[in-house]
């Protein structure tokens, strides 16, 4: 990961993570840590990439962890460009990716994309309300159990690159990325 990186860049400062090396299907995963916020039960998680070559990335995954109260709530989603081609969203309570009816389409290199993703925790679910990719907006409206037991009391966020087969190398920069939680 190299930050403030001034091109490609939307703001002047953005991020690029690069994943390669020699061993297939590894991946990278870069989160922060926001700190106790136990109250919030809403998020969005609004950002921008954009991918160097768009064709190499095995999915992209883009997430939000809140723990509190002996459960993680894991608002894990990616984009499963060689998979399954559809966004999936992650099942804290079973341990496993859930493949949504809502198609993730390949992008384009060397292009900014808008992502939003929209979260929220309800009656002790993780609810997966909706993605927007490039101002198309498409409702997931998937429940799903958090992973219990689990300490702590804490938002991140989280960013990860997954590689293909051969372990092409390739760079993701993001820009303007914000998290709201109410």
């Amino acid at each position: 990961m190299a930050q403030h990186q001034t091109t490609p860049s939307l703001s002047g400062s953005a991020a690029q993570f690069y994943l390669g090396g020699s061993t297939g299907y590894s991946n990278a995963l870069w989160w922060t840590l926001l700190g106790s916020h136990s109250p919030f039960s809403r998020f969005t998680y609004d950002l921008w990439f954009y991918a160097d070559d768009a064709s190499r990335p095995e999915a992209l995954e883009f997430d939000v962890n809140q723990t509190f109260g002996n459960a993680r709530y894991i608002f894990g989603t990616e984009c499963s460009y060689r998979d399954t081609r559809h966004w999936d969203v992650w099942d804290g309570g079973s341990g496993k990716w859930i493949t949504t009816a809502v198609p993730c389409p390949p992008v384009a290199s060397k292009t900014w994309h808008h992502l939003v993703w929209e979260f929220e925790r309800a009656n002790g679910k993780v609810h997966y309300v909706a993605v927007t990719l490039d101002g198309n907006r498409s409702p997931v409206n998937a429940y799903l159990d958090p992973q219990t037991p689990y300490g702590g009391d804490d938002v991140s966020v989280a960013f990860q690159l997954d590689g293909d087969i051969g372990q092409n190398p390739y760079s993701v920069w993001l820009d303007k990325v914000t998290l709201q939680a109410q």
